[in-house]
């Protein structure tokens, strides 16, 4: 429900927004700025009238909202935007963003920047080169429990950093969409499962971390979602119907209720979840080096379900730890001396992701109030977190390490 709108002499209009790409991840951004007076939907690109139409009812958008079948003919046709929303697939985040950065519009971009290093590059230059600014959809660090976490580091509650670790185990929803998607299930346009979904866990750790990655070894495969010949092409067909999760695939317990809008995009095809052609990994995992000399873990690993999956975090310090689940809402602190825990509820407000989404939301309505601000989750942050993604990739395929080499300009060489 909106706010109510002050009196006319106190009014002032509400900040323009439009959205291209209208897939799930939209829905999030804009039934947060529909309970806000001072946005207003604009616009909506995308070249599949369905997904728009289908975005534009969850969100209870407008019925008379101008439509776009080209991202251009909305750029044109409303010279007077304030801001815009790219949810597009990962391969076109670049072009999108690149043309909205010439426009001197700020951008909340869904992560990951882009799917290649080169692609990620062209929009910090762009981004750069006219001055703009860049929301990058890390909704994690917006979420209460990943908040208190990093509050507690900085106070120093458990000394420094020695080691951090984390996952994270998609449920059956998750799981769907990654190996089912149009798009996400091949590499050239998602950039992988590691970028795809989860580049904002590794920006997690860095942020965590307050320091830059000096290098890192990978580990990955495809274990579960693999050819068998015993089953047929489409579900339709299975015998397994009843037996298989993925048959007729749900949010498990431990996923976002964002999650659902996902997995609307998928219920088209209803090809094998198993046999359906792919070339993501299902299970990966990294080993990081950071210039203060701690050490990080991360594992990505689909099909998990039951207590404990989810997203997974334990820091231990040399004064002590902290741990706990994002699903459970719940941070635990362990300080050496005086040798007593502490338990922090962190409960969100049901947006999505712990409750981040809808404060990410609105980091684009501040920047929109105050053109000085940058938000933390920048492009450069998405930059460094895609880049140690490709590195990820690039040792499992070498088998071996990759070194990250800083120029002066902030661009990384892999080495």
């Amino acid at each position: 429900m909106r706010l109510p709108r002050p009196p006319e002499e106190y009014w002032v209009p509400p900040h323009k927004v439009a959205l291209i790409g209208t897939g799930g991840r939209s829905v999030g951004y804009a039934r947060a700025y529909q309970q806000r007076d001072d946005v207003e939907i604009t616009g909506l690109a995308d070249p599949d009238p369905a997904h728009r139409r289908y975005a534009a009812a969850r969100a209870s958008l407008d019925k008379g909202i101008a439509e776009y079948d080209d991202f251009r003919d909305l750029l044109r046709e409303q010279p007077d935007l304030d801001g815009v929303v790219i949810c597009s697939p990962n391969h076109l985040h670049a072009e999108h963003a690149v043309a909205c950065l010439e426009r001197g519009l700020p951008i909340a971009l869904e992560k990951p920047l882009a799917p290649t290093k080169e692609a990620c590059e062209r929009v910090i230059a762009a981004e750069r080169s006219n001055g703009g600014r860049t929301l990058i959809g890390f909704v994690l660090r917006s979420s209460p429990f990943y908040a208190k976490i990093y509050e507690l580091l900085a106070r120093g509650l458990i000394g420094r950093i020695v080691s951090l670790q984390a996952d994270e185990l998609p449920g059956v929803g998750v799981s769907s969409v990654m190996n089912r998607s149009p798009w996400r299930r091949y590499r050239d346009k998602s950039g992988g499962s590691m970028l795809e979904k989860s580049c904002h866990d590794l920006d997690l750790l860095n942020w965590l971390m307050d320091c830059r990655p000096v290098s890192l070894t990978s580990y990955g495969n495809r274990q579960i979602f693999v050819t068998d010949p015993e089953l047929p092409e489409t579900c339709d067909d299975c015998h397994l119907q009843t037996a298989c999760p993925y048959y007729n695939p749900t949010r498990s317990d431990h996923e976002d209720l964002g999650e659902e809008e996902l997995l609307q995009f998928i219920r088209e095809d209803h090809r094998c979840i198993y046999n359906i052609d792919k070339d993501v990994l299902d299970v990966q995992t990294l080993q990081i080096e950071y210039e203060s000399g701690a050490l990080a873990s991360f594992v990505l690993n689909f099909h998990a379900m039951g207590p404990r999956a989810g997203r997974n975090f334990h820091a231990v310090g040399t004064q002590g730890r902290i741990w706990g689940n994002l699903h459970d809402a719940q941070v635990h602190l362990y300080r050496n001396a005086p040798a007593k825990e502490e338990v922090f509820d962190c409960s969100g407000d049901g947006s999505g992701h712990g409750g981040g989404d809808k404060l990410h939301a609105y980091e684009l309505v501040t920047m929109m109030e105050d053109a000085d601000y940058r938000p933390p989750q920048s492009a450069y942050a998405g930059y460094l977190s895609a880049v140690m993604c490709f590195a990820a990739d690039k040792s499992v395929e070498e088998k071996r390490r990759i070194d990250f080499r800083f120029g002066e300009d902030g661009v990384i060489d892999l080495a």
